[in-house]
């Protein structure tokens, strides 16, 4: 299976992921109202095509994101541990899992197969505020880009800036290799 390499480029609170030949096929932008996050996914007519809702349970110390779809339907992406390190979506039969990793990678799983990594580390790439996306399919890139984008709904620094490394969960496999 070849994977893929896509590019996400982030400005300000606003992402497009370019494919491989740097054509356009996806934009997102996220914004502040009423005191929530909420984002937008847009494909390249301008239509929007998801939106995604941050909510933080304070009690329980995790996060998760309602997506309503196009065809609104509700689906919920929720941190399964207070790590906020893993998160799950059940869509129809499939479940896709987020891992977050050392040093600013991303493993998206489905049904337990990894069918995506992303690099943020932004101080390793060369091109500033660029994430790279290695994916394993075409036929994912809509939900993998959905997914990205909820991770970085209310992020107010370009880099991310982690507490502590040790609540990260190791990569195991180099997917570059």
């Amino acid at each position: 299976m070849e994977r893929k390499a896509y590019k996400i480029d982030h400005s300000n609170n606003n992402f497009k992921i370019y494919d491989p030949e740097n054509k356009l096929k996806f934009t997102a932008s996220w914004f502040l109202g009423f005191g929530k996050s909420t984002s937008e996914v847009y494909n390249l007519e301008n239509k929007i095509l998801f939106t995604i809702v941050k909510k933080f349970n304070f009690w329980k110390g995790q996060i998760s994101y309602i997506i309503l779809n196009k065809n609104k339907e509700t689906l919920v992406l929720r941190a399964n541990k207070k790590e906020n390190n893993i998160f799950e979506l059940e869509l129809k039969d499939d479940l896709y899992e987020v891992q977050v990793h050392y040093s600013q990678k991303k493993s998206i799983c489905k049904n337990g197969l990894k069918i995506a990594e992303i690099n943020d580390g932004f101080l390793s790439s060369k091109e500033e505020n660029t994430s790279n996306i290695l994916l394993s399919s075409i036929a994912d890139l809509e939900l993998v880009f959905l997914l990205f984008t909820c991770l970085k709904t209310g992020e107010t620094h370009q880099k991310s800036l982690i507490k502590s490394q040790k609540k990260l969960i190791p990569l195991q496999e180099n997917w570059n290799s």
